[in-house]
């Protein structure tokens, strides 16, 4: 937990100050992260505990809300976290159901422009095939040489290999709510908690701890375990069709495969200082204007390391999350007003292949200057007619002082 990163100054304050106090560190630790949350999502909780109470005896506004209809599976893993501690220890939820975490991969979606780029498995699958590179098409019989060739296009991506691990906060005043609202939460704590780990891993995994990220190499892998980096392209400095030929023959693998929109991953501070005054320019009617001769979608994210821009194509990276085992704390049972859970999410992912994204140096970027040409109007026979005809000025002497 990085107490500096506490942007509320009272929060901290109350933080720094149960850190201090505590005799036991450990048990601070979670009962700060608890408070945390707590406070973090209190405009959440209150909207659910308020919405709970009116839909309790108001059916036609209870409707307008559109909550997800349970199921069973759902129903009993909600009522196991009344009491989450019992419920964990006696085995009954242990796993998340895969609906549940279905839902959540696709709020993860709708939230994260990043992850919008993913192809999801769906949870309950624990193997998946993805595509490892174009296929070509071959003419003749159906020969064992070409059958190997169809068949090594495409790879198993195990699903149960990697951990992802997420930290949840379940307070008093959500467990006493109706299941259906229980689930609002759950969802959306869940999707919020996966979120920055499922970005990470898209972007820098390291095939070893977690996924094969875009910027890392899908089969060249370190002497330590970790997928060795891409070499990172210095050479792009302008949007023009000139300085995007390298990014583009990679990416389409030499023209075999359509690129479609080009999206451009970067650090929100690198699309203020580098990316925005290459990519817009003043325009001669005034305003600013996308200078690119294609289309380019930007995404600015945190995660992506700065200095460094990712240029990437949707739907070529795979990622599938088999299930979530949950496990509770025991540093926290002198905690009566929430609950902390573990929860460890079985996850892979992996790219189509290493052409799929170019990691390029950002700072290399020029300002878009707008081009501007002299041009000499000739005159016309009148114009020069009528510059000859006019008298020549005589020269007037400056009075002198007596």
């Amino acid at each position: 937990m990085n107490i500096d990163k506490i942007t509320d100054a009272e929060l901290k304050q109350k933080v720094m100050k149960m850190m201090e106090d505590a005799d036991d560190k450990v048990e601070a630790i979670y009962q700060a992260a608890a408070m945390i949350v707590e406070e973090k999502n209190k405009g959440l909780i209150n909207q659910l505990v308020e919405q709970n109470a009116r839909a309790a005896h108001d059916e036609e506004y209870r409707k307008r809300l559109n909550l997800h209809n349970l199921s069973d599976k759902e129903k009993q893993f909600y009522e196991g976290l009344k009491d989450v501690k019992q419920a964990i220890t006696a085995k009954q939820i242990d796993i998340i159901p895969d609906e549940i975490i279905d839902r959540t991969l696709d709020d993860v979606k709708k939230e994260s422009r990043i992850l919008s780029l993913v192809n999801f498995a769906p949870a309950n699958v624990k193997k998946w095939l993805v595509g490892k590179h174009s296929g070509t098409a071959v003419w003749g019989d159906l020969t064992d040489a070409i059958k190997g060739e169809l068949s090594a296009g495409f790879e198993t991506l195990d699903l149960e290999v990697k951990k992802l691990t997420v930290y949840l906060v379940i307070p008093k005043a959500i467990r006493d709510l109706a299941l259906p609202f229980v689930d609002k939460y759950f969802t959306a704590i869940l999707a919020e908690a996966m979120q920055d780990g499922l970005v990470a891993g898209y972007l820098n995994g390291d095939g070893k701890t977690g996924p094969v990220g875009i910027m890392n190499k899908i089969e060249s892998f370190k002497t330590d375990g970790t997928a060795a980096a891409k070499a990172v392209l210095n050479t792009v400095t302008k949007f023009s069709p000139k300085g995007l030929a390298s990014v583009r023959k990679t990416l389409s693998k030499e023209g075999k495969r359509e690129i479609g929109t080009l999206y451009l991953l970067c650090n929100p501070n690198d699309e203020a200082e580098y990316v925005d005054p290459a990519l817009y320019g003043e325009s001669l009617t005034g305003g600013y204007r996308n200078t690119s001769f294609m289309n380019i979608e930007k995404i600015a994210d945190a995660n992506v390391p700065k200095g460094k821009g990712i240029f990437t194509m949707a739907g070529v990276y795979t990622m599938g999350a088999s299930g979530v085992e949950l496990n509770t704390y025991d540093q926290t049972k002198a905690m009566d007003d929430a609950d902390v859970i573990i929860g460890k999410c079985y996850s892979n992912g992996r790219a189509v292949d290493d052409d799929c994204a170019v990691v390029f140096d950002v700072t290399k970027l020029e300002e878009y200057v707008l081009p501007v040409q002299q041009v000499t109007v000739p005159q016309t026979n009148t114009q020069a007619a009528e510059q000859s005809a006019e008298p020549t000025a005589e020269p007037t002497a400056e009075p002198t002082a007596e």
